[in-house]
């Protein structure tokens, strides 16, 4: 019977409380300070900008149809106001509201056309996408920025200076390359916040910088399949289109972010930067925080392990970047992996206790 138990307590720790732990979802939108909480997957919607999957887990296979919006992705039953030039912060969060568990992969926006009618009932399946933001690694052989949102800060994303007024679905995507080194491996995080966009500015992406979405994407596409990307000396090819040339990229396919000193080559070329009208600026740790809701080794065998309890610390990921982007936007969070620790410290608690037959 005590071997029995011991065996039980361990199932139960591999098979429910990793999975909880290693996938996650957008968890809040906050526009220039104004914060928009999205739902926890499958629980009882609430208003919201922010379109609600029905899990967790990643979208799998670049064909899938939920590539659009995540999973079995709902319409949101509300609207957040935007301007040309506004700063949107997307904050990621893991199973049970801890940090999001990811450090390997690309980070990418998109923005599509909800034409004369609100989002709130507006099916973007077969919609037509441009992308204007995308980011890799923060510098050659530095960190991926993707790693930044594991240690708890925000994804910050600035909508073009000159975008057109009108009702807009953003979608927000991370994708996780931890297991691209084989086909099929990589996981697709995308979520889609709807926005009406004011001002009177006349930008947008020309016909050959739209895709659709699934569309744009193979799953043999070098910066989905990618055998060298536990490698920081490998270059990086981001997938999908180039960042549409109003949204910074140009004719050649290359743009510059603002605030970033380096270069950053957009699809079909590769890229160790960041690329569009995206960075992560400088700030002080925010309060906003949702209310319900290590850079890469230079050994291939070093798989970069999920959800450790320790991680490296702010100020070591912000030694890895260039001195003049600084782009850690704090968000509090200050139970920070303490539910996991308090969940494995009972678990093996009571193991101990079984043990000992007490």
């Amino acid at each position: 019977m005590r071997k029995f138990l011991i065996f039980f307590i361990f199932l139960f720790t591999l098979f429910f409380l990793s999975p909880v732990s290693a996938h996650g979802y957008l968890a809040q939108l906050t526009i220039n300070g104004k914060s928009y909480p999205g739902n926890v997957p499958g629980a009882q919607p609430t208003s919201s900008v922010i379109r609600q999957v029905s899990d967790i887990s990643p979208v799998k296979g670049a064909s899938n149809p939920d590539l659009n919006c995540g999973l079995s992705a709902q319409f949101a039953a509300d609207v957040a106001d935007a301007n040309p030039g506004d700063e949107l912060a997307f904050d990621w969060r893991g199973g049970d509201d801890q940090n999001w568990p990811h450090n390997t992969g690309p980070m990418l926006t998109y923005m599509t056309s909800c034409g004369s009618s609100s989002c709130t009932t507006y099916n973007s399946s077969s919609s037509k996408w441009f992308k204007i933001q995308q980011v890799a690694r923060i510098s050659s052989g530095g960190p991926w920025a993707q790693e930044a949102v594991m240690e708890g800060f925000p994804a910050n994303v600035t909508l073009p200076s000159t975008l057109a007024p009108g009702n807009y679905l953003i979608r927000h995507e991370i994708l996780g390359l931890q297991g691209a080194v084989s086909v099929g491996g990589a996981e697709f995080y995308p979520a889609c916040s709807q926005i009406k966009v004011g001002g009177s500015q006349t930008g947008g992406p020309s016909e050959d910088e739209l895709v659709l979405l699934p569309g744009a994407y193979s799953d043999t596409d070098p910066g989905i399949y990618d055998p060298n990307v536990y490698d920081p000396s490998a270059s990086y090819t981001f997938p999908g289109p180039p960042v549409a040339a109003f949204a910074g990229g140009d004719a050649s396919g290359t743009s510059v972010s603002g605030d970033a000193s380096a270069s950053a080559s957009a699809a079909g070329s590769s890229s160790t930067g960041i690329s569009g009208s995206g960075y992560f600026p400088s700030s002080s740790p925010s309060s906003n925080s949702p209310g319900s809701s290590g850079s890469s080794s230079s050994s291939s065998s070093n798989t970069q392990g999920v959800c450790k309890l320790q991680r490296r610390t702010t100020s070591s990921l912000a030694s890895d970047v260039n001195s003049d982007l600084s782009y850690l936007v704090k968000v509090s969070n200050p139970h920070t992996h303490k539910r996991r620790r308090s969940i494995l410290t009972g678990l093996f608690r009571d193991l101990a206790l079984v043990y000992r037959g007490s």
